[in-house]
Protein backbone atom coordinates (compact mmCIF):
# COMPACT_ATOMS: atom_id res chain seq x y z
CA UNK A 1 0.00 0.00 0.00
CA UNK A 2 1.42 3.33 -1.03
CA UNK A 3 1.55 6.25 1.35
CA UNK A 4 1.55 9.99 1.06
CA UNK A 5 3.96 11.61 3.51
CA UNK A 6 4.09 15.29 4.33
CA UNK A 7 6.78 16.54 6.70
CA UNK A 8 6.72 19.95 8.32
CA UNK A 9 9.88 20.91 10.22
CA UNK A 10 10.45 24.01 12.33
CA UNK A 11 14.02 24.34 13.42
CA UNK A 12 15.79 27.06 15.36
CA UNK A 13 19.33 26.52 16.58
CA UNK A 14 20.60 22.96 17.19
CA UNK A 15 19.26 20.03 19.17
CA UNK A 16 19.88 16.37 19.88
CA UNK A 17 18.04 13.42 18.27
CA UNK A 18 14.34 13.88 19.09
CA UNK A 19 12.24 11.37 20.97
CA UNK A 20 9.28 9.86 19.05
CA UNK A 21 5.73 9.84 20.36
CA UNK A 22 2.62 8.53 18.52
CA UNK A 23 -0.19 11.04 18.99
CA UNK A 24 -3.27 9.59 17.32
CA UNK A 25 -5.47 9.09 14.25
CA UNK A 26 -7.56 11.78 12.67
CA UNK A 27 -10.14 11.32 9.91
CA UNK A 28 -10.03 14.00 7.22
CA UNK A 29 -12.22 13.93 4.11
CA UNK A 30 -13.20 10.31 4.75
CA UNK A 31 -9.57 9.07 4.89
CA UNK A 32 -7.73 7.93 8.03
CA UNK A 33 -4.64 10.06 8.51
CA UNK A 34 -2.07 8.87 11.08
CA UNK A 35 -0.38 11.81 12.83
CA UNK A 36 3.12 11.22 14.17
CA UNK A 37 4.76 14.04 16.18
CA UNK A 38 8.47 14.05 16.91
CA UNK A 39 9.50 16.46 19.69
CA UNK A 40 12.96 16.98 21.21
CA UNK A 41 13.07 16.94 25.02
CA UNK A 42 16.59 18.31 25.15
CA UNK A 43 17.34 22.02 25.03
CA UNK A 44 15.19 24.97 25.89
CA UNK A 45 13.20 27.28 23.64
CA UNK A 46 13.95 28.63 21.16
CA UNK A 47 16.12 25.50 20.62
CA UNK A 48 13.51 22.93 19.63
CA UNK A 49 12.48 20.78 16.66
CA UNK A 50 8.96 19.75 15.65
CA UNK A 51 8.31 17.22 12.89
CA UNK A 52 4.81 16.19 11.79
CA UNK A 53 4.43 13.13 9.57
CA UNK A 54 1.05 12.42 7.98
CA UNK A 55 0.41 8.94 6.53
CA UNK A 56 -2.52 8.22 4.27
CA UNK A 57 -3.59 4.97 2.60
CA UNK A 58 -4.41 6.83 -0.60
CA UNK A 59 -2.52 5.40 -3.55
CA UNK A 60 0.04 7.71 -5.04
CA UNK A 61 0.76 8.20 -8.71
CA UNK A 62 -0.96 9.69 -11.67
CA UNK A 63 -4.73 9.86 -11.51
CA UNK A 64 -6.37 7.58 -14.03
CA UNK A 65 -9.24 8.97 -16.07
CA UNK A 66 -12.25 6.70 -16.23
CA UNK A 67 -13.55 5.82 -19.66
CA UNK A 68 -17.18 5.58 -20.64
CA UNK A 69 -17.71 1.98 -19.51
CA UNK A 70 -21.29 1.72 -20.82
CA UNK A 71 -23.04 2.97 -23.94
CA UNK A 72 -26.80 3.26 -24.22
CA UNK A 73 -27.81 2.78 -27.84
CA UNK A 74 -31.33 3.08 -29.20
CA UNK A 75 -33.39 2.51 -32.33
CA UNK A 76 -36.53 4.60 -32.87
CA UNK A 77 -38.88 5.11 -35.78
CA UNK A 78 -39.88 8.75 -35.21
CA UNK A 79 -42.23 8.90 -38.24
CA UNK A 80 -40.97 12.38 -39.11
CA UNK A 81 -38.69 15.16 -37.94
CA UNK A 82 -40.44 17.79 -40.05
CA UNK A 83 -42.40 20.63 -38.51
CA UNK A 84 -45.35 21.58 -40.71
CA UNK A 85 -49.10 22.10 -40.56
CA UNK A 86 -49.82 18.40 -41.04
CA UNK A 87 -47.75 17.49 -37.98
CA UNK A 88 -49.94 17.45 -34.85
CA UNK A 89 -46.97 17.64 -32.49
CA UNK A 90 -47.36 20.81 -30.37
CA UNK A 91 -43.58 21.47 -30.19
CA UNK A 92 -40.56 21.13 -32.38
CA UNK A 93 -39.99 17.48 -33.17
CA UNK A 94 -36.21 17.63 -32.76
CA UNK A 95 -36.55 19.23 -29.31
CA UNK A 96 -39.14 16.63 -28.27
CA UNK A 97 -36.98 13.71 -29.43
CA UNK A 98 -33.91 15.16 -27.71
CA UNK A 99 -35.80 15.52 -24.44
CA UNK A 100 -37.00 11.91 -24.53
CA UNK A 101 -33.55 10.58 -25.43
CA UNK A 102 -32.03 12.56 -22.56
CA UNK A 103 -34.71 11.24 -20.20
CA UNK A 104 -33.70 7.66 -21.01
CA UNK A 105 -29.97 8.49 -20.97
CA UNK A 106 -29.39 7.54 -24.61
CA UNK A 107 -25.90 8.18 -25.97
CA UNK A 108 -26.53 7.40 -29.65
CA UNK A 109 -29.90 6.75 -31.29
CA UNK A 110 -30.59 5.51 -34.83
CA UNK A 111 -33.63 7.31 -36.21
CA UNK A 112 -35.87 5.97 -38.98
CA UNK A 113 -38.33 7.81 -41.23
CA UNK A 114 -36.77 11.22 -40.62
CA UNK A 115 -38.41 12.61 -43.82
CA UNK A 116 -35.69 15.28 -44.09
CA UNK A 117 -34.35 16.18 -47.53
CA UNK A 118 -30.75 15.67 -48.69
CA UNK A 119 -28.13 15.36 -45.93
CA UNK A 120 -27.44 17.71 -43.06
CA UNK A 121 -26.59 18.35 -39.45
CA UNK A 122 -28.57 20.06 -36.68
CA UNK A 123 -27.35 20.76 -33.15
CA UNK A 124 -29.87 21.07 -30.30
CA UNK A 125 -27.79 22.94 -27.71
CA UNK A 126 -30.45 22.93 -25.03
CA UNK A 127 -31.55 19.37 -25.78
CA UNK A 128 -27.97 18.11 -25.73
CA UNK A 129 -28.04 16.16 -29.01
CA UNK A 130 -26.77 16.63 -32.56
CA UNK A 131 -28.79 15.25 -35.48
CA UNK A 132 -27.28 13.84 -38.68
CA UNK A 133 -29.53 12.63 -41.47
CA UNK A 134 -29.61 11.35 -45.03
CA UNK A 135 -32.80 11.59 -47.10
CA UNK A 136 -34.23 11.92 -50.56
CA UNK A 137 -33.37 14.89 -52.79
CA UNK A 138 -35.21 18.13 -52.06
CA UNK A 139 -37.14 18.03 -55.36
CA UNK A 140 -38.74 14.66 -54.49
CA UNK A 141 -41.56 13.83 -52.13
CA UNK A 142 -40.47 13.62 -48.46
CA UNK A 143 -40.26 9.93 -47.48
CA UNK A 144 -37.99 7.42 -45.80
CA UNK A 145 -34.81 9.00 -44.42
CA UNK A 146 -32.42 7.74 -41.74
CA UNK A 147 -30.17 9.48 -39.26
CA UNK A 148 -28.40 9.54 -35.93
CA UNK A 149 -29.01 11.54 -32.77
CA UNK A 150 -25.69 11.77 -30.87
CA UNK A 151 -24.90 13.40 -27.56
CA UNK A 152 -23.07 16.68 -28.04
CA UNK A 153 -20.02 15.61 -26.02
CA UNK A 154 -19.62 12.53 -28.25
CA UNK A 155 -20.41 14.46 -31.44
CA UNK A 156 -17.66 16.98 -30.67
CA UNK A 157 -15.08 14.20 -30.36
CA UNK A 158 -15.96 12.47 -33.66
CA UNK A 159 -13.04 12.11 -36.04
CA UNK A 160 -15.37 11.78 -39.01
CA UNK A 161 -19.10 12.57 -39.32
CA UNK A 162 -21.68 9.88 -40.12
CA UNK A 163 -21.66 8.79 -43.75
CA UNK A 164 -24.93 8.55 -45.64
CA UNK A 165 -25.23 5.68 -48.14
CA UNK A 166 -28.76 6.41 -49.32
CA UNK A 167 -32.11 7.35 -47.83
CA UNK A 168 -32.30 3.95 -46.05
CA UNK A 169 -28.72 3.40 -44.80
CA UNK A 170 -26.29 5.53 -42.82
CA UNK A 171 -23.03 4.50 -41.10
CA UNK A 172 -21.07 5.90 -38.16
CA UNK A 173 -17.58 4.90 -37.03
CA UNK A 174 -16.41 5.42 -33.43
CA UNK A 175 -12.88 5.02 -32.11
CA UNK A 176 -12.75 2.42 -29.32
CA UNK A 177 -9.03 1.62 -29.00
CA UNK A 178 -5.88 1.86 -31.14
CA UNK A 179 -6.84 0.37 -34.51
CA UNK A 180 -10.19 -0.76 -33.09
CA UNK A 181 -13.48 0.83 -34.14
CA UNK A 182 -17.19 0.48 -33.53
CA UNK A 183 -19.35 0.67 -36.66
CA UNK A 184 -23.00 1.68 -36.26
CA UNK A 185 -25.43 1.27 -39.16
CA UNK A 186 -28.77 3.08 -39.08
CA UNK A 187 -31.32 1.11 -41.09
CA UNK A 188 -34.84 1.71 -42.42
CA UNK A 189 -35.95 -1.32 -44.43
CA UNK A 190 -38.78 -1.27 -47.03
CA UNK A 191 -42.27 -2.10 -45.79
CA UNK A 192 -44.33 -5.11 -46.83
CA UNK A 193 -46.15 -3.14 -49.58
CA UNK A 194 -42.87 -2.13 -51.26
CA UNK A 195 -42.06 -3.98 -54.51
CA UNK A 196 -39.75 -6.99 -54.21
CA UNK A 197 -37.15 -5.32 -56.43
CA UNK A 198 -36.71 -2.53 -53.91
CA UNK A 199 -36.36 -5.04 -51.07
CA UNK A 200 -33.68 -6.98 -52.94
CA UNK A 201 -31.85 -3.76 -53.74
CA UNK A 202 -31.96 -2.72 -50.09
CA UNK A 203 -30.43 -5.98 -48.85
CA UNK A 204 -27.78 -5.84 -51.58
CA UNK A 205 -26.79 -2.35 -50.44
CA UNK A 206 -26.73 -3.49 -46.82
CA UNK A 207 -24.59 -6.50 -47.76
CA UNK A 208 -22.08 -4.20 -49.51
CA UNK A 209 -21.86 -2.04 -46.39
CA UNK A 210 -21.20 -5.06 -44.16
CA UNK A 211 -18.52 -6.39 -46.50
CA UNK A 212 -16.65 -3.09 -46.20
CA UNK A 213 -16.35 -3.35 -42.39
CA UNK A 214 -13.25 -5.21 -41.06
CA UNK A 215 -13.96 -8.42 -39.15
CA UNK A 216 -11.88 -7.29 -36.17
CA UNK A 217 -14.11 -4.21 -35.59
CA UNK A 218 -17.35 -4.24 -33.66
CA UNK A 219 -20.58 -3.91 -35.64
CA UNK A 220 -24.07 -2.87 -34.53
CA UNK A 221 -27.14 -2.55 -36.78
CA UNK A 222 -29.99 -0.43 -35.45
CA UNK A 223 -33.29 0.62 -36.92
CA UNK A 224 -36.67 -0.37 -38.26
CA UNK A 225 -36.19 -3.55 -40.33
CA UNK A 226 -39.93 -4.00 -41.03
CA UNK A 227 -39.40 -7.75 -40.60
CA UNK A 228 -40.93 -10.33 -38.26
CA UNK A 229 -38.27 -12.87 -37.31
CA UNK A 230 -40.48 -15.25 -35.31
CA UNK A 231 -39.40 -17.76 -32.66
CA UNK A 232 -37.63 -20.56 -34.59
CA UNK A 233 -34.39 -20.31 -32.61
CA UNK A 234 -33.47 -23.95 -33.31
CA UNK A 235 -33.51 -23.44 -37.08
CA UNK A 236 -31.63 -20.15 -36.78
CA UNK A 237 -29.11 -21.11 -34.11
CA UNK A 238 -27.16 -18.20 -32.58
CA UNK A 239 -29.07 -15.78 -34.81
CA UNK A 240 -32.31 -15.90 -32.82
CA UNK A 241 -32.62 -16.25 -29.09
CA UNK A 242 -35.17 -18.28 -27.18
CA UNK A 243 -37.44 -15.33 -26.55
CA UNK A 244 -38.71 -14.23 -29.95
CA UNK A 245 -42.17 -12.84 -30.69
CA UNK A 246 -44.79 -13.86 -33.27
CA UNK A 247 -44.34 -15.59 -36.59
CA UNK A 248 -41.78 -15.09 -39.35
CA UNK A 249 -42.61 -13.46 -42.73
CA UNK A 250 -40.73 -13.14 -46.02
CA UNK A 251 -38.88 -10.02 -44.92
CA UNK A 252 -37.91 -11.83 -41.73
CA UNK A 253 -36.41 -14.70 -43.73
CA UNK A 254 -34.32 -12.22 -45.72
CA UNK A 255 -33.08 -10.58 -42.52
CA UNK A 256 -32.30 -13.92 -40.85
CA UNK A 257 -30.41 -15.09 -43.94
CA UNK A 258 -28.29 -11.94 -43.90
CA UNK A 259 -27.56 -12.33 -40.18
CA UNK A 260 -26.57 -15.97 -40.64
CA UNK A 261 -24.23 -15.03 -43.49
CA UNK A 262 -22.34 -12.43 -41.41
CA UNK A 263 -22.56 -14.19 -38.00
CA UNK A 264 -24.94 -11.62 -36.52
CA UNK A 265 -27.39 -12.02 -33.65
CA UNK A 266 -30.65 -10.18 -32.98
CA UNK A 267 -30.29 -9.05 -29.36
CA UNK A 268 -34.02 -8.38 -28.87
CA UNK A 269 -34.69 -12.13 -28.73
CA UNK A 270 -32.00 -13.08 -26.18
CA UNK A 271 -33.60 -11.64 -23.01
CA UNK A 272 -36.49 -13.16 -21.09
CA UNK A 273 -38.95 -10.27 -20.76
CA UNK A 274 -42.71 -9.86 -21.03
CA UNK A 275 -43.93 -9.27 -24.58
CA UNK A 276 -44.82 -5.67 -23.77
CA UNK A 277 -41.09 -4.98 -23.24
CA UNK A 278 -40.06 -6.70 -26.49
CA UNK A 279 -42.56 -5.56 -29.11
CA UNK A 280 -42.21 -2.18 -30.79
CA UNK A 281 -45.18 -1.67 -33.16
CA UNK A 282 -48.93 -2.44 -33.05
CA UNK A 283 -50.84 -3.36 -36.19
CA UNK A 284 -53.57 -0.69 -36.73
CA UNK A 285 -56.28 -3.18 -37.74
CA UNK A 286 -55.62 -6.36 -35.75
CA UNK A 287 -54.23 -4.60 -32.68
CA UNK A 288 -51.45 -7.21 -32.36
CA UNK A 289 -48.01 -6.09 -31.26
CA UNK A 290 -44.97 -7.06 -33.36
CA UNK A 291 -41.19 -6.78 -33.12
CA UNK A 292 -40.00 -4.66 -36.07
CA UNK A 293 -37.25 -2.45 -34.60
CA UNK A 294 -34.13 -4.47 -33.84
CA UNK A 295 -30.59 -4.02 -32.54
CA UNK A 296 -28.20 -6.53 -34.09
CA UNK A 297 -24.57 -7.26 -33.12
CA UNK A 298 -21.88 -9.78 -34.03
CA UNK A 299 -22.25 -13.18 -32.42
CA UNK A 300 -19.01 -12.85 -30.44
CA UNK A 301 -20.14 -9.44 -29.08
CA UNK A 302 -23.31 -10.74 -27.43
CA UNK A 303 -21.44 -10.77 -24.12
CA UNK A 304 -21.20 -6.96 -24.32
CA UNK A 305 -24.99 -6.56 -24.44
CA UNK A 306 -26.45 -6.22 -20.96
CA UNK A 307 -30.12 -5.82 -21.94
CA UNK A 308 -32.26 -4.81 -24.91
CA UNK A 309 -35.85 -3.79 -24.26
CA UNK A 310 -38.65 -1.48 -25.35
CA UNK A 311 -39.18 1.75 -23.42
CA UNK A 312 -42.96 2.13 -23.29
CA UNK A 313 -42.92 5.59 -21.71
CA UNK A 314 -41.10 7.39 -24.54
CA UNK A 315 -43.44 9.99 -26.06
CA UNK A 316 -42.43 11.00 -29.56
CA UNK A 317 -45.77 11.27 -31.41
CA UNK A 318 -45.04 8.03 -33.23
CA UNK A 319 -46.59 4.57 -33.41
CA UNK A 320 -43.27 2.89 -32.63
CA UNK A 321 -41.71 2.32 -29.25
CA UNK A 322 -38.16 3.27 -28.38
CA UNK A 323 -35.82 0.24 -28.28
CA UNK A 324 -32.88 0.74 -25.94
CA UNK A 325 -29.82 -1.50 -25.56
CA UNK A 326 -27.31 -1.08 -22.78
CA UNK A 327 -23.84 -2.33 -23.76
CA UNK A 328 -20.54 -2.64 -21.99
CA UNK A 329 -18.36 -0.72 -24.41
CA UNK A 330 -15.37 1.49 -23.65
CA UNK A 331 -15.58 4.57 -25.85
CA UNK A 332 -12.24 6.39 -26.00
CA UNK A 333 -11.91 9.41 -28.33
CA UNK A 334 -8.59 9.38 -30.21
CA UNK A 335 -5.84 11.83 -29.47
CA UNK A 336 -5.63 14.82 -31.75
CA UNK A 337 -2.68 14.51 -34.10
CA UNK A 338 -2.30 18.27 -34.49
CA UNK A 339 -1.15 18.60 -30.87
CA UNK A 340 1.94 16.46 -31.48
CA UNK A 341 5.16 18.26 -30.62
CA UNK A 342 7.49 18.55 -33.65
CA UNK A 343 10.99 17.09 -33.61
CA UNK A 344 13.68 19.44 -32.31
CA UNK A 345 16.65 20.30 -34.52
CA UNK A 346 20.26 20.76 -33.47
CA UNK A 347 20.31 24.49 -34.29
CA UNK A 348 23.39 24.98 -32.09
CA UNK A 349 25.50 23.51 -34.90
CA UNK A 350 24.80 26.57 -37.04
CA UNK A 351 26.69 28.79 -34.55
CA UNK A 352 29.86 26.69 -34.71
CA UNK A 353 29.84 25.68 -38.40
CA UNK A 354 29.66 28.37 -41.08
CA UNK A 355 29.82 25.77 -43.83
CA UNK A 356 26.64 24.19 -42.48
CA UNK A 357 24.92 27.60 -42.70
CA UNK A 358 25.86 27.97 -46.35
CA UNK A 359 24.70 24.41 -47.08
CA UNK A 360 21.35 25.12 -45.38
CA UNK A 361 20.87 28.31 -47.44
CA UNK A 362 21.67 26.50 -50.68
CA UNK A 363 19.39 23.55 -49.91
CA UNK A 364 16.51 25.79 -48.89
CA UNK A 365 16.85 27.95 -52.00
CA UNK A 366 16.74 24.82 -54.18
CA UNK A 367 13.82 23.23 -52.32
CA UNK A 368 11.64 26.34 -51.86
CA UNK A 369 8.71 26.14 -54.32
CA UNK A 370 7.36 29.14 -56.12
CA UNK A 371 4.65 31.10 -54.27
CA UNK A 372 3.66 33.44 -57.11
CA UNK A 373 0.39 31.59 -57.75
CA UNK A 374 -0.56 31.52 -54.04
CA UNK A 375 -2.79 34.44 -53.06
CA UNK A 376 -3.54 33.46 -49.45
CA UNK A 377 -1.09 34.56 -46.77
CA UNK A 378 -1.78 31.43 -44.69
CA UNK A 379 -1.11 29.12 -47.64
CA UNK A 380 2.09 30.97 -48.50
CA UNK A 381 3.35 30.74 -44.92
CA UNK A 382 2.41 27.06 -44.73
CA UNK A 383 4.43 26.34 -47.87
CA UNK A 384 7.42 28.32 -46.58
CA UNK A 385 7.42 26.73 -43.12
CA UNK A 386 7.02 23.18 -44.46
CA UNK A 387 9.94 23.59 -46.87
CA UNK A 388 12.16 25.12 -44.17
CA UNK A 389 11.33 22.37 -41.67
CA UNK A 390 12.06 19.56 -44.14
CA UNK A 391 15.37 21.08 -45.25
CA UNK A 392 16.46 21.75 -41.66
CA UNK A 393 15.69 18.19 -40.63
CA UNK A 394 17.74 16.86 -43.53
CA UNK A 395 20.73 19.21 -43.21
CA UNK A 396 20.97 20.03 -39.49
CA UNK A 397 19.52 16.86 -38.01
CA UNK A 398 18.46 16.21 -34.44
CA UNK A 399 20.66 16.69 -31.34
CA UNK A 400 22.55 13.66 -30.07
CA UNK A 401 21.78 12.24 -26.67
CA UNK A 402 24.27 12.99 -23.92
CA UNK A 403 23.65 9.79 -22.02
CA UNK A 404 23.48 6.11 -22.87
CA UNK A 405 20.17 4.21 -22.70
CA UNK A 406 19.75 0.50 -22.14
CA UNK A 407 18.32 -0.07 -25.64
CA UNK A 408 21.12 1.65 -27.59
CA UNK A 409 23.16 -1.53 -27.98
CA UNK A 410 20.16 -3.57 -29.15
CA UNK A 411 18.23 -1.01 -31.17
CA UNK A 412 17.73 -3.37 -34.14
CA UNK A 413 16.33 -6.11 -31.92
CA UNK A 414 13.93 -3.69 -30.20
CA UNK A 415 12.62 -2.37 -33.50
CA UNK A 416 12.09 -5.92 -34.79
CA UNK A 417 10.10 -6.90 -31.70
CA UNK A 418 7.90 -3.80 -31.95
CA UNK A 419 7.23 -4.48 -35.63
CA UNK A 420 6.29 -8.10 -34.91
CA UNK A 421 3.95 -6.89 -32.16
CA UNK A 422 2.21 -4.49 -34.53
CA UNK A 423 1.76 -7.20 -37.15
CA UNK A 424 0.31 -9.56 -34.54
CA UNK A 425 -2.21 -6.91 -33.44
CA UNK A 426 -3.81 -6.95 -36.88
CA UNK A 427 -4.80 -10.59 -36.39
CA UNK A 428 -6.17 -10.08 -32.87
CA UNK A 429 -9.91 -10.52 -32.39
CA UNK A 430 -10.51 -10.53 -28.64
CA UNK A 431 -9.29 -8.22 -25.90
CA UNK A 432 -7.70 -11.17 -24.11
CA UNK A 433 -5.36 -11.88 -27.01
CA UNK A 434 -4.38 -8.20 -27.16
CA UNK A 435 -3.61 -8.16 -23.43
CA UNK A 436 -1.55 -11.35 -23.73
CA UNK A 437 0.55 -9.86 -26.54
CA UNK A 438 1.13 -6.69 -24.52
CA UNK A 439 2.23 -8.66 -21.46
CA UNK A 440 4.64 -10.80 -23.52
CA UNK A 441 6.21 -7.72 -25.11
CA UNK A 442 6.59 -5.95 -21.75
CA UNK A 443 8.15 -9.07 -20.20
CA UNK A 444 10.74 -9.35 -22.99
CA UNK A 445 11.63 -5.67 -22.77
CA UNK A 446 11.85 -5.82 -18.98
CA UNK A 447 14.19 -8.81 -19.17
CA UNK A 448 16.34 -7.10 -21.80
CA UNK A 449 16.48 -3.89 -19.76
CA UNK A 450 17.46 -5.69 -16.55
CA UNK A 451 20.16 -7.63 -18.38
CA UNK A 452 21.62 -4.46 -19.89
CA UNK A 453 21.73 -2.57 -16.60
CA UNK A 454 23.18 -5.63 -14.84
CA UNK A 455 26.06 -5.79 -17.34
CA UNK A 456 26.68 -2.05 -16.97
CA UNK A 457 26.68 -2.30 -13.16
CA UNK A 458 29.14 -5.23 -13.24
CA UNK A 459 31.41 -3.27 -15.54
CA UNK A 460 31.41 -0.22 -13.26
CA UNK A 461 31.99 -2.41 -10.20
CA UNK A 462 34.98 -4.05 -11.88
CA UNK A 463 36.44 -0.61 -12.62
CA UNK A 464 36.09 0.34 -8.94
CA UNK A 465 37.68 -2.92 -7.77
CA UNK A 466 40.65 -2.43 -10.09
CA UNK A 467 41.07 1.25 -9.01
CA UNK A 468 40.44 2.62 -12.52
CA UNK A 469 38.83 5.82 -11.27
CA UNK A 470 39.03 7.76 -14.52
CA UNK A 471 37.26 5.07 -16.55
CA UNK A 472 34.72 4.63 -13.72
CA UNK A 473 33.64 8.28 -13.86
CA UNK A 474 33.69 8.15 -17.65
CA UNK A 475 31.25 5.22 -17.48
CA UNK A 476 29.01 7.13 -15.09
CA UNK A 477 28.92 10.10 -17.45
CA UNK A 478 27.94 7.81 -20.33
CA UNK A 479 24.93 6.65 -18.31
CA UNK A 480 23.79 9.83 -16.59
CA UNK A 481 25.32 12.39 -18.92
CA UNK A 482 27.44 15.42 -18.01
CA UNK A 483 25.90 18.27 -16.07
CA UNK A 484 26.36 21.19 -18.42
CA UNK A 485 26.09 24.68 -16.99
CA UNK A 486 24.39 26.96 -19.48
CA UNK A 487 24.56 30.75 -19.45
CA UNK A 488 23.02 33.23 -21.81
CA UNK A 489 25.60 34.95 -24.07
CA UNK A 490 26.22 38.70 -23.78
CA UNK A 491 26.44 40.79 -26.95
CA UNK A 492 27.56 44.34 -27.59
CA UNK A 493 25.05 47.14 -27.84
CA UNK A 494 24.74 46.87 -31.63
CA UNK A 495 24.41 43.00 -31.43
CA UNK A 496 27.40 42.64 -33.74
CA UNK A 497 29.93 41.11 -31.35
CA UNK A 498 29.66 38.37 -28.77
CA UNK A 499 31.47 39.41 -25.58
CA UNK A 500 33.59 36.76 -23.84
CA UNK A 501 36.11 38.81 -21.84
CA UNK A 502 34.91 39.24 -18.20
CA UNK A 503 35.85 42.95 -18.11
CA UNK A 504 33.92 43.65 -21.31
CA UNK A 505 30.92 41.73 -19.96
CA UNK A 506 30.93 43.80 -16.74
CA UNK A 507 31.20 47.05 -18.69
CA UNK A 508 28.27 45.98 -20.91
CA UNK A 509 26.13 45.19 -17.87
CA UNK A 510 27.02 48.55 -16.32
CA UNK A 511 26.08 50.29 -19.57
CA UNK A 512 22.80 48.39 -19.71
CA UNK A 513 21.70 49.22 -16.15
CA UNK A 514 22.82 52.83 -16.57
CA UNK A 515 20.46 53.14 -19.56
CA UNK A 516 17.64 51.46 -17.66
CA UNK A 517 17.95 53.31 -14.33
CA UNK A 518 19.18 56.69 -15.59
CA UNK A 519 17.32 57.34 -18.84
CA UNK A 520 17.78 61.12 -18.50
CA UNK A 521 15.58 63.36 -20.62
CA UNK A 522 15.88 61.40 -23.86
CA UNK A 523 12.51 61.47 -25.49
CA UNK A 524 10.70 62.47 -22.29
CA UNK A 525 7.97 65.10 -22.65
CA UNK A 526 7.67 66.92 -19.33
CA UNK A 527 5.50 69.80 -20.54
CA UNK A 528 2.44 68.27 -18.90
CA UNK A 529 3.88 68.97 -15.44
CA UNK A 530 3.13 72.69 -15.75
CA UNK A 531 -0.54 71.91 -16.36
CA UNK A 532 -0.92 70.00 -13.08
CA UNK A 533 -2.76 71.68 -10.22
CA UNK A 534 -0.38 72.79 -7.48
CA UNK A 535 -1.21 71.58 -3.96
CA UNK A 536 -0.40 73.46 -0.72
CA UNK A 537 2.82 72.35 0.90
CA UNK A 538 2.77 70.88 4.43
CA UNK A 539 4.88 73.41 6.33
CA UNK A 540 4.51 71.48 9.59
CA UNK A 541 6.97 68.86 8.36
CA UNK A 542 9.82 71.41 8.52
CA UNK A 543 9.52 71.76 12.33
CA UNK A 544 11.75 69.52 14.51
CA UNK A 545 9.97 66.71 16.42
CA UNK A 546 8.56 67.57 19.82
CA UNK A 547 9.43 65.87 23.11
CA UNK A 548 6.13 63.97 23.14
CA UNK A 549 6.73 62.62 19.60
CA UNK A 550 10.26 61.59 20.59
CA UNK A 551 9.03 59.66 23.66
CA UNK A 552 6.30 57.98 21.60
CA UNK A 553 8.84 56.83 19.01
CA UNK A 554 11.16 55.44 21.72
CA UNK A 555 8.31 53.49 23.33
CA UNK A 556 7.45 51.84 20.01
CA UNK A 557 10.94 50.31 19.75
CA UNK A 558 11.26 46.58 20.60
CA UNK A 559 13.06 45.64 23.79
CA UNK A 560 16.67 44.51 23.32
CA UNK A 561 16.89 45.91 19.78
CA UNK A 562 19.44 48.69 19.81
CA UNK A 563 20.53 50.48 16.62
CA UNK A 564 23.81 49.43 15.05
CA UNK A 565 26.58 51.33 13.34
CA UNK A 566 24.17 52.55 10.65
CA UNK A 567 21.98 54.18 13.35
CA UNK A 568 19.02 52.02 12.21
CA UNK A 569 17.26 49.73 14.62
CA UNK A 570 17.13 46.05 13.57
Amino acid sequence: MASNTATVALQQGTCDMPDRAYVGIQEICGQSLHLLVLISRSGLPPHWWLTVVIWSPIKSGRKKHKLNAFLNLAAWNVRTLLDNENNLCPERKTALIARELSRYNIDIAALSEAHLADSGELCEELGGYTYYWEGKPANERAANGVGFAIRNNIARSLVEPPKGINDRLMTLRLHMAPRKYLHLVSVYAPTMTTPDEDKLQFYENLRDVLLGIPDCDKLILLGDFNARVGTEYIAWKNVLGRHGVGKCNTSGVALLTLCSEFNLSITNTFFRLPNKYKTSWMHPRSGHWHLLDNIIVRRRDLRDVLITRAMRGAQGWTYHRLIRSRMKLYYKPPRRAEHRIPVRHACARLVRDEGLCRELDAEFEAAMPSTDDITSVDASWRTYSTALYCVSQRVIGTPHKKHQDWFDDSDVEVRQRVENYRLALRRVISAGQRKSLQQDLKAKFREQKDSSWRRKAEELQWLVDTSQTAKFFEGLKSVYGPHAKRTAPVYSRDKAKKLTDPNEVLLRWAEHFNEVLNPGSQGADLSYINSLESLPSASGLDDPPSYVEFVTAINRLKNGKSPGSDSLSS
